[in-house]
């Protein structure tokens, strides 16, 4: 699912893409679905030595101080918009989330 859906949303244009490719450093972290071979032989052909990460030619060391963005706000952030209106079943908590 990563890298059939996710990955291609976050790269964007391919023309775009291409043409700032060389100045681009991929970061992620050590989720089990950014580390299967398929993700890391993916971003070894289209990031070729730059990116960072677990499997990666630029290894993200484990419990890192470094935080990415994502850990660094977002995800706090969602957990505050999840937890803040009580919700009784699933599709309350996914109408609530979106």
């Amino acid at each position: 699912m990563f890298l059939q859906q996710v990955l291609p949303q976050l790269l964007g244009d391919e023309q775009i893409f291409a043409s700032t490719r060389q100045t681009i450093w991929f970061q992620h972290d050590g989720a089990p679905a950014h580390f299967s071979c398929d993700v890391r032989n993916h971003l070894d052909v289209r990031f070729v030595q730059q990116w960072i990460g677990r499997g990666g030619p630029v290894r993200w060391p484990a419990r890192s101080p470094d935080l990415s963005c994502l850990d660094f706000f977002l995800w706090g952030h969602m957990k505050t918009l999840v937890y803040d209106t009580p919700v009784d079943n699933v599709e309350e908590l996914v109408a609530e989330s979106q």
